[in-house]
């Protein structure tokens, strides 16, 4: 296998189940390696089975296709007519799109109203109007930017504090749009009621200090009067209602507090007009898995009789499909098995429709009775990629952790085996991300490894997602002095069993494995290779450059910066840089704002200084933190080509 086998697989990162639950659309994305840029198609597959047939084939980019109520009609997003992504609707017979939006931005996912006449869509507004020429627009890009507020920037976008997301709503017979709410506030993931009368959304508080405080608020779609009617459900997020009106479901942590980065999403309940809100999973140890801001997660799915709802949890490297009662909040696994769920769309009462990856294949839609059984795969989109390749074989394994107890981790192992492997350890990020049953496009380098007589171990230490709220927590303010030592011990054991090859280990993680691959070469020289991506190497200068800083290192902390400079220095793996021994290859993205290159730039200059080791750092123009996932495909690809050569370079024989 090579690095550039990436570019032959295709996701399915979004899709919509019809109101009669016969027919799933969905979005098949791709890379057109001539442009280096990705493409994206919209299908649509009868659930009974057959063909699936492409309902659109734009120039660029087709996403987020939406049932109209009668299932005669798809909205979507495409970016056909310009830059920016407008919203269209087609008849699903066919024909040509009709395009009911000119934004000045990009329009979100559409949002039917439930008689079939109107569109609600959330929409960035511009505090001062962008100009339409183009000359004039490249001067005011160059305007000096005044920030008022400590959340003014975004990875993978940019700086935010210069316009506002709010709602519309698009009238289908007239194609007139109408601005439905304003202020110095974000406003997204809008939910029609039932009656067409109401829309709940998630509505941020602003305030100058504030990281994405949000509440539920309810707005009246005649007049735009808005009600909020949660204030201590933490970040609270995409609402829905259920089927008779009276209470509203959403996403939210346990409490609305400035710390960033507790895993525990609840699912919470509370009444349409107003009233205390419940923690509906409150029982339920573990979380519900959002996806990556700023995408908008698809709210909790209520039951046509009002008694459930249904989302999508983590669970032991798993995501499954979880349903809660609203009678007692009792929990029951409704679609399960060794593998991930990223998206679910369902026809209460008929139908779930699902994506899914496992080990053996990234992304696949498939189709469920509401009681998750008659489980059907509709579509095998990398069948022809995957046949090709050399097989991997990767397996859950279990470790003895020197903290008493046990970790689960995963095995890639090469297809023919003699002798122990050379050893990558491939360290997650979060820290409460988690590793498991899903083959990644991300982290690709492990199966060209593999292929090439590797073993790779991706642990889930303590601090992982999955595993439950004391679990996640238990790393706060222990960074890489209480994980290190799991890591250690799980590479004993395969050493002990004749997996590893003690004289050839390398060590690798991007984000907070990023962190945890500089912490590593500064407190042992065990590792004859490292690569380190994307890092924090330093709490402090993390805190004041990062665009989740101020919010996300005193949660992990465990202190403020005033009060916790000793932790502060304490975890930042450059001041232990002077003890490396270790090859290091530095990646970063030159556009990361979540762990901005200077953390990068820092490891990389000190490592130079101290003089130690060969030491080497790419920089990817234009790579966000998630450049490795969502970024220039060459990139992605040189990205992964360059972990299998360096370690590969330096953790060979002697």
């Amino acid at each position: 296998m090579d690095a550039a086998d990436l570019l032959a697989f295709k996701t399915i990162p979004d899709l919509d189940l019809s109101p009669d639950g016969a027919r799933v659309a969905y979005v098949v994305t791709w890379i057109d390696t001539e442009k280096d840029e990705y493409r994206s198609t919209i299908h649509v597959a009868p659930t009974e089975g057959g063909a699936a047939v492409e309902f659109t084939r734009g120039p660029t980019r087709d996403s987020a296709p939406r049932w109209s109520p009668d299932g005669a009609q798809l909205a979507f997003l495409s970016d056909r007519a310009g830059k920016e992504r407008q919203l269209y609707v087609m008849s699903v017979r066919g024909g040509e799109p009709r395009q009911l939006t000119t934004m000045s931005d990009h329009a979100g996912p559409a949002s039917w109203s439930q008689d079939g006449t109107r569109i609600a869509f959330s929409a960035r507004v511009w505090v001062v109007p962008r100009p339409e020429d183009e000359d004039a627009r490249e001067r005011w890009e160059e305007r000096p930017r005044h920030v008022t507020k400590a959340q003014y920037k975004t990875d993978g976008h940019g700086y935010t504090f210069d316009a506002r997301a709010h709602l519309f709503i698009v009238d289908l017979a007239t194609g007139k749009t109408k601005q439905l709410t304003d202020g110095d506030f974000e406003d997204r993931a809008e939910s029609w009621s039932p009656d067409g009368r109401q829309i709940a959304f998630s509505r941020t508080r602003g305030g100058k200090g504030d990281y994405s405080w949000s509440d539920i608020w309810v707005a009246d779609v005649a007049s735009g009067a808005a009600l909020r009617i949660t204030e201590n459900v933490g970040r609270a997020t995409s609402p829905t209602w259920s089927p008779d009106g009276t209470t509203i479901a959403c996403y939210g942590t346990d409490a609305q507090v400035p710390g960033l980065g507790d895993p525990m999403v609840r699912v919470w309940t509370v009444p349409s007009r107003g009233g205390p809100p419940r923690r509906l999973t409150e029982r339920y140890d573990r979380g519900a898995v959002l996806l990556p801001t700023p995408a908008v997660t698809p709210g909790p799915i209520w039951s046509s009789d009002n008694s459930s709802v249904t989302f999508i949890a983590g669970d032991h490297g798993n995501t499954h499909l979880v349903r809660a009662a609203i009678a007692d909040g009792s929990t029951s696994v409704v679609v399960g098995g060794e593998r991930q769920i990223a998206f679910a769309s369902a026809t209460a009462g008929s139908r779930i429709a699902f994506a899914a990856g496992d080990l053996a294949a990234p992304s696949d839609l498939y189709v469920t009775a509401w009681d998750g059984s008659s489980e059907r795969r509709l579509t095998q989109i990398n069948k022809e990629i995957l046949t090709q390749l050399a097989p991997v074989h990767g397996e859950r394994r279990t470790f003895k952790s020197p903290h008493g107890g046990t970790l689960e981790g995963w095995l890639f192992l090469p297809g023919e085996r003699r002798g122990p492997s050379p050893l990558l350890v491939d360290i997650h990020g979060g820290p409460a991300s988690f590793s498991g049953n899903l083959f990644s496009l991300s982290y690709f380098y492990r199966y060209v490894l593999a292929s090439r007589g590797w073993a790779v171990l991706t642990l889930n230490p303590t601090g992982s997602g999955s595993y439950g709220r004391e679990f996640a927590h238990a790393i706060r303010a222990k960074w890489g002095e209480h994980d290190l030592a799991e890591q250690l011990a799980a590479v004993d054991q395969l050493i002990a069993e004749g997996v590893a090859d003690r004289d050839r280990l390398a060590v690798a993680g991007y984000s907070y494995g990023g962190f945890m691959t500089s912490w590593t070469i500064g407190h042992t020289d065990r590792f004859k290779a490292a690569v380190v991506g994307a890092p924090v190497t330093n709490q402090e200068s993390f805190f004041g450059t990062s665009d989740i800083g101020m919010w996300f290192a005193p949660w992990e902390m465990g202190a403020s910066l005033t009060e916790g400079r000793e932790t502060f220095r304490r975890l930042s793996p450059i001041n232990y840089v002077d003890k490396v021994t270790t090859p290091t290859l530095v990646l970063h993205g030159e556009a990361d704002e979540r762990c901005p290159i200077g953390q990068g730039e820092e490891l990389f200059t000190g490592l130079v200084a101290a003089g130690k080791v060969p030491t080497e750092f790419v920089r990817y123009p234009g790579g966000s933190h998630m450049f490795i996932a969502q970024g220039r495909p060459s990139h992605r690809v040189d990205f992964n080509r360059r972990v299998v050569d360096w370690v590969t370079r330096h953790a060979s024989r002697d």
